[in-house]
């Protein structure tokens, strides 16, 4: 048994701004955002999340048309229940979509939703809209009512109800997100819209995997530390992680070495913050480090790195090993180039 791409062709602007809004809430607002670790672009649907393991999938479907009525919803549902009935295992099926008529909702204040919150003339013209699209691709020599049936109380209704910056925003593991202004936010809203464009630049139609982790081979995916990576050396000024240069004010630390020991140290410390990012236990220490040094450094000219560590992490309590003394001042050097660069 195999999965053939199918309907794989590139869309519009707009249609890309829309994408990369269900992409942020697929790995920033839901309950297991942290489980998805791999999107992929218009491969199983619009935007697809799967797991470390690549044993599942989270499906998502997204249109942003304003004049969504009851049997388009249904025609745009074939594509999530043509995954429903595939080989794969897929966790979600979701339409994610502008705000939907309030006369269609049993209970107009709730913007995520299966089917039993849509009122049963809406349910059923939903239903007929999806039942005559499938008769319309797949033929009528097949019942599929059981399938439809199981489908559409599975389906999950999510309306856009954010911005673009509040969507960034909600990946950001930032407290205090208000360190950027929204300009920031905006433009690298529009850089990760760029990146997933481009991530479909290639031709899959009619291409067939029989495992999931076979998907991958297309290159057409971020994983969500790709996403993460962008937003930190966004804010911080520079790819933290591609750093090659001696930070200028990292200089008075190494005075005094001979020049195997500043070696040792600067790949040390490059070392731990890439551990410090990656290990799953470290990461939300790590961006804490962060937010505190751009918060500090954004409201005070200071570039004295000692100082800085002084004030801000002398009582830090770290229980993570690797992250250690002189790794931070490394951090608060790169950090300063950074912000005074931008």
């Amino acid at each position: 048994m195999t999965y053939i791409f199918r309907n794989t062709e590139m869309n519009n602007e707009k249609a890309s701004n829309f994408e990369t809004k269900s992409l942020l809430y697929l790995i920033g607002q839901r309950s297991d955002s942290k489980d998805v670790v791999y999107v992929t672009f218009d491969c199983f649907n619009d935007v697809s999340g799967i797991n470390k393991k690549t044993d599942k999938i989270w499906d998502i479907q997204s249109k942003n048309e304003r004049t969504l009525n009851p049997k388009k919803i249904g025609k745009y549902f074939y594509t999530l229940f043509d995954n429903f009935t595939s080989i794969f295992d897929f966790e979600d099926f979701i339409f994610f979509c502008p705000e939907l008529k309030l006369e269609y909702k049993i209970d107009p204040l709730k913007t995520t939703y299966n089917l039993d919150n849509i009122v049963d003339k809406t349910s059923k013209r939903i239903k007929k809209g999806l039942t005559e699209e499938i008769e319309r691709v797949k033929g009528n020599s097949t019942s599929y009512a059981l399938d439809i049936d199981s489908f559409l109380k599975k389906v999950l209704i999510v309306e856009d109800k954010s911005t673009n910056n509040e969507y960034i925003k909600a990946v950001t593991k930032f407290k205090n997100t208000n360190l950027k202004n929204d300009d920031f936010y905006s433009s690298l809203f529009n850089d990760l819209r760029d990146i997933q464009t481009a991530k479909k630049n290639s031709y899959i139609e009619n291409s067939s995997i029989s495992e999931i982790r076979e998907v991958l081979n297309f290159r057409r995916y971020l994983t969500t530390k790709d996403i993460e990576t962008l937003i930190i050396s966004r804010i911080i000024g520079c790819e933290i992680f591609k750093y090659k240069s001696i930070p200028i004010y990292f200089s008075q630390v190494l005075d005094g070495m001979d020049i195997e020991d500043k070696k040792d140290l600067l790949q040390e410390c490059n070392s731990n913050l890439s551990r410090a990012f990656f290990n799953k236990n470290s990461n939300k220490t790590f961006w804490d480090v962060c937010e505190k040094i751009v918060e500090y450094r954004t409201s005070i000219t200071d570039n004295d790195v000692e100082n800085i560590y002084l004030l801000l992490f002398v009582d830090y309590k770290f229980r993570i090993s690797y992250i250690t003394k002189e790794t931070i001042i490394y951090l608060i050097s790169i950090i300063i180039e950074g912000l005074d660069d931008n």
